[in-house]
């Protein structure tokens, strides 16, 4: 029973990714599910940064942009829907999708921008106003840990050991942190709490103001993570496994999910 009803979550999650992927993707072929994660600082409950949609939505090469007025063009707030009453978060301008996360609470924008409520998202559930719970229970019965997984075999699901999750809080605290992969060869499979993922060393993450080294040392992507790889000309899209074959990858932005497993990296045409 326990298995059924978490692979009747799956597809749902998965095919939300698959829309994610090609808004992004435009012709690229790809491996597996591309996730296009963009965490971005928010808070639901901060008036001061809401307002109704009622300024002009543009679309720009399949992205779309918000200016609440027409001198304004780097607006970072909430905006609501009135014919929908749907929620969208918008960073400088720009519509966000994925997972993004603010003083300690995570949300999750479908492919169309729109805050995810009341439903599994993954191996999170995200409740009424869209922030994913935390060491409770489900509406539908299921123990979520600390980091908002559910609970498997008394355990969350998805953890990364104490060292390596060091990086999530750098991430949190430097969500535009620029990325380097070098370490070509050194990857393995990990078997997890019934949740396989990938730990790769390993990933330096840099200050992209100052250069100043913040993190060094193991990252943990999701098996279906997808990366941005520069190839001298064009941009392909490659799996986490992809980087045994790699000599160095640079990335101008990590996105991670609530449990910090790594879903996308931007690449860097450094």
């Amino acid at each position: 029973m326990f298995y059924k009803e978490k692979r009747e979550m799956k597809p749902n999650y998965i095919l939300e990714m698959r829309k994610l992927r090609n808004l992004k993707m435009r012709g690229y072929k790809i491996f597996g599910a591309l996730i296009l994660f963009f965490f971005i600082c928010m808070n639901l409950l901060a008036l001061s940064f809401s307002v109704e949609a009622e300024g002009r939505w543009e679309n720009k090469d399949n992205v779309w942009y918000y200016y609440p007025t027409e001198e304004e063009h780097s607006f970072t707030g909430w905006v609501q829907s009135p014919e929908s009453a749907r929620w969208y978060f918008i960073k400088e301008g720009k519509m966000q999708t994925g997972w993004m996360s603010w003083k300690g609470k995570w949300y999750f924008l479908n492919a169309d921008g729109g805050m995810a409520e009341k439903q599994w998202v993954g191996n999170f559930y995200v409740g009424e106003d869209g922030a994913v719970l935390t060491d409770r229970e489900s509406p539908d019965g299921w123990k979520l840990s600390a980091n908002g997984s559910y609970l498997f075999k008394g355990k969350p699901v998805q953890e990364l050991n104490e060292k390596t999750a060091r990086y999530i809080k750098v991430l949190m605290e430097h969500p535009d942190a620029r990325a380097i992969f070098d370490s070509p060869s050194q990857l393995t499979l990990e078997k997890g709490n019934n949740y396989p993922f990938i730990i790769f060393k390993k990933m330096s993450l840099y200050d992209p103001k100052t250069s100043a080294l913040l993190y060094e040392g193991d990252a943990g992507f999701h098996n279906y993570a997808v990366l941005e790889y520069y190839n001298g000309t064009t941009t392909d899209y490659i799996r986490a496994m992809d980087l045994m074959q790699i000599r160095s990858i640079s990335g101008k932005q990590v996105f991670i999910d609530p449990a910090g497993f790594i879903t996308y990296v931007a690449g860097d045409k450094r």
